[in-house]
């Protein structure tokens, strides 16, 4: 692949066009740029290693509390792996709705309601934060997956990292099921298995092990948390 041929296809690209995006980013992949490489190429910035170390643990296979976004996720999967993906999913059109907003925004994950008839949080980067070198993020309400419709103003910050967002949703998750398993209500249709807590445990264990990949470091903080939820 020529340079013309990559400087045509970057003039070309647009955050509104998953599919524009999702050619660029194949074309610099085949010029042996890396994931990392490409996102900085498409985005301007740097992302945070956090990002990275999810698309290396298998990104949709992870059972998380979360619904990814296309883009920057697709973008960072290299084509040995099977992506970029040609299309994107139905989140495409929450992520259009949010650039639409702010395009300063990069959506990343729609977190579903703790409580039904609760609206979900979208969790974002903002390229200006990513640019001073902050992984802060910022969130937006939204109804519920896989609805486009985004609730409430401007997004607020709500953790210092995308991981930490998620540490504490999982951690409550897993507090909510256990009180509910131990409870002396807990019986009947709809009640809480030991299963369902032990899947929300491994869970929370899997979010601490991404931060320990992305910190390079044990976190003893998380470890700490994860013993206290009984």
């Amino acid at each position: 692949m020529n340079l013309e041929a990559v400087d045509r296809l970057r003039a070309e690209a647009s955050r509104e066009d998953y599919a524009s995006m999702a050619r660029l980013a194949r074309v610099l992949y085949e010029t042996g740029l890396g994931p990392r490489e490409v996102l900085r190429e498409c985005y301007g910035v740097m992302f945070p290693e956090e990002l990275f170390v999810v698309v290396d643990a298998g990104l949709w296979s992870l059972d998380l509390l979360a619904y990814f976004t296309n883009q920057p996720w697709e973008l960072a999967v290299p084509p040995d792996r099977g992506g970029p993906a040609e299309t994107p999913d139905a989140m495409a059109d929450t992520e259009s709705l949010i650039l639409a907003r702010d395009p300063d925004l990069v959506p990343l994950l729609q977190i579903p309601a703790a409580r039904a008839g609760g609206n979900d949080r979208i969790v974002c980067y903002r390229l200006k934060e990513l640019r001073a070198g902050r992984p802060t993020v910022f969130c937006l309400g939204a109804e519920p997956y896989p609805s486009v419709e985004v609730c409430g103003g401007e997004a607020v910050r709500c953790g210092e990292s995308m991981l930490a967002v998620l540490y504490e949703e999982h951690v409550t998750d897993l507090r909510s099921l256990e009180e509910e398993l131990h409870s002396t209500w807990n019986r009947g249709a709809g009640s809480v298995s030991g299963d369902e807590a032990k899947q929300a445990r491994a869970s929370l264990e899997m979010v601490v092990e991404l931060q320990r990949q992305a910190d390079g470091t044990r976190a003893s903080a998380p470890r700490a948390g994860i013993g206290a939820v009984t």
